[in-house]
């Protein structure tokens, strides 16, 4: 029987450390690569009052990281091959689709919602229940990244301000809000589930993007001269790119610029 569960908060901290990371490894994918135009230039840097803050923990992840983190991602990408850690990736992104699909609707965005609805059947069905995203295969249905914090910027909400999390990484005030509205958004919380469940998949899905989001962040540190700068830039222009992007196909436009 379905019903929404209440969650304690040591619940929603750990769904909300582990659910960030999936955005901190987005944040430092585009950080990694070359600038693919002049537009990003003209976006505002997102404020940073906090950085003295911000800087230990970045430290302190950089540590974590490199102690903990490679050690033990050198030990899973030796224990599960890249076939197996593919069909992980899908299977959870396939899990997330209530999350994806609300956004799409709340961004005014229809023609996203219908792909992801699409792909959902697809690739549930005829993709073993998401082991395989055969939705991919068509170039109109390629995987899509839509999130509250991105809804929230859509609708004109700035980043409030940058912020660096234990273990987690990168993020701002606006994007912590909007990763916890999305763990709400995961099929297990309005199941009778059990809690563990919904953090064991989570950290299921986190733990697999683990290896490819440790080669981004050194990627980073080998080619900035001061990575914690790099790392917050790059954060602010991939969000105000993503909501920019969401504003130009919104059927009612909630703006005119990107929001930081």
């Amino acid at each position: 029987m379905m019903r929404p569960v209440s969650r304690s908060p040591l619940l929603l901290v750990l769904v909300l450390l582990l659910g960030l990371s999936a955005l901190n490894g987005c944040a430092a994918k585009k950080a990694a690569q070359p600038a693919e135009a002049p537009e990003d230039a003209g976006y505002p840097q997102i404020a940073d009052p906090l950085e003295p803050w911000n800087r230990f923990w970045f430290g302190f992840n950089d540590v974590f990281y490199m102690g903990i983190g490679k050690p033990f991602s050198k030990g899973y990408t030796t224990v599960m091959p890249k076939y197996a850690r593919e069909r992980i990736e899908n299977a959870y992104s396939n899990l997330l689709f209530p999350a994806r699909f609300l956004n799409a609707i709340l961004q005014l965005r229809p023609d996203k919602a219908s792909r992801e609805l699409g792909r959902f059947i697809i690739n549930s069905t005829f993709g073993l229940g998401g082991l395989y995203d055969l939705a991919a295969t068509k170039p109109d249905m390629k995987p899509q990244r839509l999130d509250f914090g991105q809804t929230l910027g859509v609708w004109g909400m700035g980043h409030g301000f940058y912020l660096i999390l234990p273990i987690v990484g990168p993020t701002s005030l606006r994007d912590t809000v909007g990763m916890v509205v999305d763990a709400t958004a995961q099929p297990t919380t309005y199941f009778d589930a059990p809690y563990l469940l919904t953090v064991g998949i989570s950290a299921v899905g986190r733990i697999n993007r683990l290896p490819e989001m440790l080669d981004i962040y050194e990627e980073i540190k080998r080619a900035s001269l001061e990575p914690y700068v790099a790392s917050r830039d790059a954060y602010a222009q991939l969000r105000a790119r993503m909501i920019k992007e969401a504003l130009k196909d919104a059927w009612v436009k909630t703006g005119s610029q990107p929001q930081q």
